[in-house]
């Protein structure tokens, strides 16, 4: 845990960060040191995605009654995907916001932005549940943007503006991908599908 002048301790080990990304974001957000550095945000992301890749995979394989040996290949194959992908997905929506806010990302800012949607990413823990991503994905938004808010000190209204317009452009690019058949699908994440 760490400790800095007038704001407390912040719990930046994973059962810790999830509890209080889960159940008092304001409070995490407004006591996370935003000099941290970028480690730690970047692998509780990675740790988040690659528990819903492979939590995902073991319930869809017992679901659907093909327990191979094809799963022995996806906690290292999730690991790969995950250790690089989660980062780069933050840094990018990171970015972003800062694009929205500045007009173009700055070092001092990015640091700390990086590391409020990393850890706010912990909302995501759920998405491999049916139905997870129905409550994740509006309880996610409304975390990232009390995370940019906390950490920034912004005003509600820029802070919503920054966070929720590159992830609903994000959102709508993966539903239209998707098709208007499989959208419904992704939200609510049906075992066997």
């Amino acid at each position: 845990m760490a400790r800095w002048p007038g704001r407390g301790v912040s719990p930046e080990h994973f059962r810790g960060a999830l509890g209080e990304v889960w159940f008092a974001p304001t409070r995490f957000f407004r006591r996370l040191d935003p000099e941290g550095g970028l480690l730690r945000p970047a692998l509780f992301a990675s740790a988040v995605m690659y528990l819903n890749l492979l939590l995902e995979t073991v319930l869809q394989a017992v679901w659907t009654g093909e327990l191979t040996y094809a799963l022995l290949y996806a906690p290292l194959l999730g690991f790969v995907v995950s250790i690089v992908l989660a980062p780069l997905l933050v840094a990018g929506l990171a970015s972003l916001v800062l694009v929205v806010l500045d007009g173009a990302p700055s070092r001092r800012r990015f640091v700390p932005v990086f590391r409020a949607l990393g850890y706010a990413s912990g909302i995501g823990v759920v998405l491999w549940v049916p139905y997870g991503p129905l409550v994740a994905l509006p309880y996610g938004l409304l975390v990232a943007t009390v995370a940019v808010r906390e950490v920034l000190g912004l005003a509600w209204s820029r802070a919503a503006l920054a966070t929720l317009l590159p992830l609903a452009a994000a959102l709508l690019a993966v539903f239209l991908l998707s098709g208007p058949g499989d959208a419904y699908d992704l939200l609510r994440n049906p075992p066997g599908s």
